[in-house]
């Protein structure tokens, strides 16, 4: 990841931190910079809270007591000499995120897909607490641990056989390659491409939201699928009901040991391999089906009733929770970085519209009307004239930069007018809060899109106050 990246997204930590974190930060903290001396040939005990923020690759071999936030290229946990332990929670940016073991595949035994079988495993990460990543890349290896909650949005995520994540796994990204156990806690999946690979174990729910799904594994309660191409081998287990919403094409092999409910165009029931050899194929419960075709099904399929119904494409509870939850985790990660952008650069700033009157919005909102308006308008005209053209594309431009970030300044203006009367609530809590509010407002119809544009107005109106 380049630096001028990471410099851009580095702060999204801090607010994940403030808004997720059971814990109060550590009073001790030892800051590590690249000019700081790396960790990794010593092997002792930092009872404090680390923060690492550097360019480059950086592996923590120690045992830490206390929590890690860490921004760099390449983060390694690392378990070598009984190392890579983190008893707090685990905060990180980069572009690729690897909690190490010591493990060796079999270069002769297979599993039943033909997967080379882990042989041994030494020495192994464990995070005590719970994980916040965002990254390109990340890789949970064999055996490693994490007892809290896993928090991950990454373009590749990796979470390899034999590794525990004893909480709830909530994920979004681009490709989810899952073969890991799901301990004592349900998998939450926002990717384009889902696979569940043959020793992949979810204690309790399965919910996923993807184009493709893959799935060998075992779900030991209920899965809840949206998807547009969806399959199962012989080797899937669902111990109680299977959901499946919204799809094109879905083939089932292996064994549904409650209902199967399936609302899919295409659907095919596969009980034979390749080769002609009969494999699991098996819906204990009943099967409830919409197709766009009613379809023969082997009698020695299901065991309970059949009923079908005609195939109706249909917009997914899901799909419209995990889209929403995307949006509000993008704009919770915006006006973070506006607000530690301009609390670095321009604290009078900050501090100037914390002290605004109900007046003074009243001023800025009639500022800004008038500012929304006039500008395009002016905008154009100067573009269309041969002299004045360049000034009215710079002015096209500073204006969409002051609508990017009108948003943000009065969520933040609000949450610094309540944390003068709040004082024990820390300010990232209360933007965040003011965020949420404000995002469920946008859901009412009508009434959302007033207030949106109320908001930007004002925003506009206090900009523009504020510099002059």
């Amino acid at each position: 990841m380049k630096k001028n990246k990471l410099n851009f997204i580095i702060t999204l930590f801090f607010i994940i931190s403030i808004l997720f974190n059971t814990h109060c930060f550590a009073n001790d903290v030892m800051l590590i910079s690249e000019n700081s001396v790396d960790n990794s040939s010593t092997n002792n005990i930092i009872v404090s809270d680390l923060s690492v923020s550097q360019d480059g690759e950086y592996s923590i071999k120690n045992t830490i007591d206390g929590n890690v936030f860490a921004s760099v290229e390449t983060l390694n946990i690392n378990s070598d000499n009984n190392g890579g332990i983190i008893t707090g929670n685990l905060y990180v940016i980069a572009d690729t995120v690897n909690i190490k073991s010591n493990f060796k595949y079999s270069k002769t035994e297979k599993d039943e897909l033909g997967n080379f079988k882990l042989e041994s495993v030494n020495n192994s990460s464990t995070i005590y607490g719970s994980v916040f990543v965002i990254a390109n890349k990340f890789v949970l290896e064999p055996k490693c641990e994490i007892n809290g909650d896993l928090y991950i949005c990454a373009n590749e995520i990796e979470l390899s056989q034999n590794a525990i994540i004893r909480g709830n796994v909530f994920a979004v990204g681009n490709t989810l390659d899952f073969n890991s156990e799901i301990n004592n806690g349900d998998l939450y999946a926002n990717v384009k491409d889902f696979n569940m690979k043959y020793y992949g174990f979810i204690y309790r729910d399965l919910h996923v939201s993807s184009e493709n799904v893959n799935l060998e594994g075992y779900v030991y309660r209920n899965s809840f699928i949206d998807a547009k191409n969806i399959r199962t081998t012989s080797t899937f287990i669902n111990s109680k009901d299977l959901y499946i919403e919204n799809a094109l094409n879905t083939a089932i092999s292996g064994e549904i040991k409650g209902n199967a409910n399936i609302n899919s165009k295409n659907i095919s029931f596969k009980s034979k391999d390749d080769t002609q050899k009969n494999i699991t194929c098996l819906i204990s419960g009943d099967l409830n089906y919409s197709s766009k075709n009613e379809i023969q099904i082997e009698d020695k399929i299901v065991s309970g009733n059949i009923n079908y119904s005609k195939y109706k494409s249909s917009n997914s509870l899901l799909s419209s929770i995990g889209n929403y939850l995307l949006g509000l985790l993008t704009s919770l990660i915006y006006v973070a970085i506006i607000y530690l952008i301009l609390n670095k650069y321009a604290p009078k700033f900050i501090e100037k519209i914390s002290n605004i009157n109900s007046y003074s919005i009243i001023k800025c909102l009639g500022i800004g009307f008038l500012l929304f308006v006039i500008i395009p308008v002016l905008s154009i005209l100067l573009f269309v004239t041969t002299v004045g053209s360049l000034i009215g594309l710079l002015l096209a431009i500073i204006y969409t930069l002051l609508l990017i970030i009108a948003k943000p300044i009065i969520i933040i203006t609000v949450s610094k007018i309540i944390n003068k009367k709040i004082t024990s609530i820390s300010i990232y809590v209360t933007i965040g809060i003011t965020t949420i509010i404000l995002s469920l407002i946008n859901l009412i119809p009508y009434v959302g899109f007033i207030v949106s544009l109320l908001v930007l107005v004002s925003g506009l109106g206090l900009i523009s106050k504020s510099i002059k």
